[in-house]
């Protein structure tokens, strides 16, 4: 048997401040008989992301998950937590000594990581 694999793509916006965003688009594998998000659906996202010059954050996930509710109800958003956090993962080798941020706690550092290449 073959089984066929599906892909839509969502636009939507990443929170890096409390005051800022930058564009995303998700690509996300559905299998047959799933059904699409509806508009304005607020989510949980796990994917691996490419970042080309100049452009939209291209991100494929790997899980995706909605948060319940209908999205077009009024007060949908009340029942969301308010958790805007981002977390980056990233593997690869540390290629210089860390230094201290302006802040004198973070640590800032150059890391080298495997290429991530999408379409």
């Amino acid at each position: 048997t073959t089984s066929l694999s599906y892909y839509c793509f969502y636009e939507s916006m990443l929170p890096i401040t409390n005051d800022s965003t930058v564009p995303l688009q998700l690509r996300v594998y559905i299998p047959p008989g799933d059904s699409l998000l509806q508009d304005d659906t607020i989510v949980r996202v796990f994917g691996r992301i490419f970042t080309p010059p100049s452009s939209k954050i291209l991100m494929d996930v790997m899980s995706i998950v909605p948060y319940p509710g209908d999205p077009a109800s009024d007060n949908y958003e009340e029942n969301i937590p308010n958790d805007t956090s981002v977390a980056i993962w990233g593997m690869g080798a540390v290629v210089n000594n860390a230094e201290y941020g302006a802040d004198s706690k973070t640590r800032l550092f150059d890391l080298a990581v495997s290429d991530y290449v999408r379409d």
